[in-house]
């Protein structure tokens, strides 16, 4: 139960990051790659940091990763579903 308060604390974020870059005017496809670039510089965050913190946010960072490959299988699907 413990890990999952840093799994959903990094879906939360990442998904503030897309609501945030959405109301910036920005694209599905540019909001889903700022969602990917964020969760990229806070897992390399962490090997950097290392150590037990840096473990604690490498979970908070798998908790992004989840997000964007979801938001990404849903912008898939809404582009397949727009081109029939």
């Amino acid at each position: 139960m413990d890990i999952l308060i840093p799994i959903v604390l990094g879906f939360v974020i990442n998904l503030i990051v897309f609501v945030i870059s959405k109301n910036l005017k920005q694209t599905n496809k540019r909001a889903f790659f700022i969602c990917l670039i964020t969760f990229l510089v806070v897992l390399l965050a962490s090997f950097i940091i290392g150590s037990w913190l840096g473990m604690g946010i490498g979970v908070i960072s798998l908790g992004m990763l989840i997000f964007v490959i979801l938001l990404g299988v849903i912008i898939t699907f809404s582009a397949i579903k727009k081109s029939k």
